[in-house]
């Protein structure tokens, strides 16, 4: 007893299905896997043994369960997940570093903008901005009568697509000129602007509105002044920068280097009495006039050849060849198979301008004449020839300004002066004049069969003279060049660029506003023609 209740915790009870009278030689253990025989599978039998019995399996048809086809729902639940996956990736690849490199398009819409205080002048400048995309405006600026800044002069930036203004490079002279399509200073693909005035000449960054040299003499001591806008020619000393000569006090022309702004030579021109509007042509000279004492003036050129053999041998006798002029160029603006003349009369407000337009065989086309009135440069403009139906056939023009003054100075009593608060004690004591002038932008279009005039805006300017019509404010001659044509945002189109200033009654005062504004010119033009 005491042996069998050991080992029944060795041994597990037999199944049910077997008696305790049963013998273990009856108990018969079958492999459940038998040896593979291929060959026996025709004979296979269909029974499971255990423990000495038999199981026969029921014949049964397996049936596998197919794929069910996905309905629209988790069809399309399905493709946006995996869109959501790959979005991101495109996001951080391509969205984001796009907005960090201005890289993007930037779709320019018209817009329009003020700044008070300054005298908007000269040419508008295209230059690089932040946006690869699309480009920039650059124009010089000059304070009012009134005004008491310190830095009420300078350079103002403005960008292509918005308007916004970029930079504002202030300074206490007023700029006499800036090109801004001259030099890369820094080797980083952007032409820089060059900026003349009385101090002398300055390159300005044009992404940063930063200055990055004032030309000095060779020994670093002084700043150079009295320098004109210069032009670019090779690069001379190796630095892989472009050159510049300018005009130095009407005597004699320097080379500066275009990397640092350093004087590296000197070209006297001693058979002149005065030297002016130095041209670069082609890279290979430059051209200038050369006034003698009686008031004549020749036209002469040096090759860059030249140049650089008195750069190299300053005992070298530079070789100074005269040129003939064509006098008969001036004023004239060619387009295609058109020529437009442009002759503005002395002695503005009272002068008689004309306009006459041309055809390829120098035959007059149409004649415009006014009175009291100055025209601006004209800009030229052409389209793609796809255009031709939205545009009656008018793929080409020029675009200008003209102003028409009143007759009629008013002298402007003490209560009625500029901004009494801002103005100078010798400025209180001065006499001041108003006139109105009314400015209009005038585009002139053609096709091969006829022409068309389109006056497409008009403008009330209120102009403030001081003493004299001499010293007025908005001047003429700094509106000669308000008008650019241009694509800003290199998509073939064409934008036109326009500013005008003017002084705006302020209760009993005056202040001096200036605006500019910007319009897709294609889009503009089919306006008009159905205005006609």
């Amino acid at each position: 007893m005491k042996m069998a209740h050991s080992m029944q915790g060795i041994y597990a009870p037999l199944p049910q299905s077997l008696s305790d009278s049963d013998s273990d030689k009856e108990i018969s253990m079958e492999p459940i896997c038998t040896s593979y025989n291929s060959k026996g599978m025709e004979t296979f039998d269909p029974s499971y043994k255990q423990n000495g019995h038999s199981l026969v399996l029921d014949d049964e048809e397996v049936k596998i369960r197919g794929a069910r086809k996905m309905s629209m729902t988790r069809m399309v639940a399905f493709v946006t997940s995996i869109v959501l996956c790959f979005l991101p990736i495109f996001i951080f690849l391509w969205v984001l570093p796009c907005s960090e490199l201005h890289t993007c398009p930037v779709k320019i819409n018209d817009w329009e903008r003020e700044q008070k205080g300054i005298e908007l002048k000269g040419p508008i400048n295209l230059v690089a901005g932040a946006y690869k995309t699309s480009l920039n405006l650059a124009i010089m600026y000059k304070g009012g009568f009134n005004s008491r800044k310190n830095l009420r002069h300078g350079i103002v930036s403005y960008m292509g697509p918005t308007g916004k203004v970029a930079w504002d490079f202030e300074q206490d002279v007023e700029p006499l000129g800036m090109d801004c399509g001259v030099v890369d200073v820094n080797g980083d693909g952007n032409l820089e602007c060059l900026v003349v005035d009385l101090k002398g000449l300055k390159a300005i960054e044009t992404v940063s509105g930063q200055a990055l040299w004032h030309a000095h003499s060779s020994e670093e001591k002084n700043v150079i002044r009295n320098l004109e806008l210069p032009v670019a020619v090779k690069d001379f000393n190796g630095d892989n920068i472009k050159e510049l000569i300018s005009i130095y006090e009407n005597k004699k022309l320097l080379m500066i280097s275009g990397q640092n702004g350093k004087v590296l030579a000197d070209f006297p021109i001693r058979h002149c009495n005065e030297i002016s509007n130095l041209i670069s042509r082609e890279d290979s000279e430059i051209t200038f006039n050369c006034f003698n004492s009686n008031g004549s003036y020749q036209s002469n050129t040096i090759s860059v050849i030249e140049l650089e053999k008195t750069w190299k041998n300053p005992q070298y006798h530079m070789i100074i060849q005269p040129v003939d002029d064509d006098h008969n160029d001036k004023g004239v603006f060619k387009l295609g198979n058109r020529k437009l003349s442009l002759k503005n009369g002395p002695n503005c407000p009272k002068c008689h301008p004309s306009l006459t337009l041309y055809d390829q065989n120098d035959q007059v086309l149409k004649n415009w004449s006014y009175n009291n009135a100055f025209i601006t440069n004209p800009k030229a403009f052409s389209f793609e020839k796809g255009l031709k139906e939205k545009l009656q056939g008018h793929l080409n023009g020029f675009v200008m300004k003209i102003w028409k003054w009143s007759e009629q100075y008013k002298k402007l009593r003490p209560a009625e002066r500029i901004n009494r608060r801002e103005m100078t004690s010798h400025m209180r004591n001065e006499t001041f004049f108003s006139t109105d002038v009314t400015e209009s932008v005038v585009l002139i279009t053609f096709n091969d069969t006829n022409t068309n005039e389109i006056n497409a805006s008009y403008t009330h300017i209120t102009q403030i003279c001081r003493n004299s019509e001499n010293d007025c404010q908005p001047s003429v001659d700094s509106h000669k060049d308000s008008l650019l044509v241009e694509d800003l945002e290199n998509d073939s189109s064409k934008e036109l660029v326009s500013y005008y200033s003017s002084y705006l009654r302020n209760n009993n005062d005056w202040d001096l506003k200036s605006f500019v504004k910007a319009l897709r010119l294609e889009d503009e033009l089919p306006k008009l023609y159905g205005n006609k």
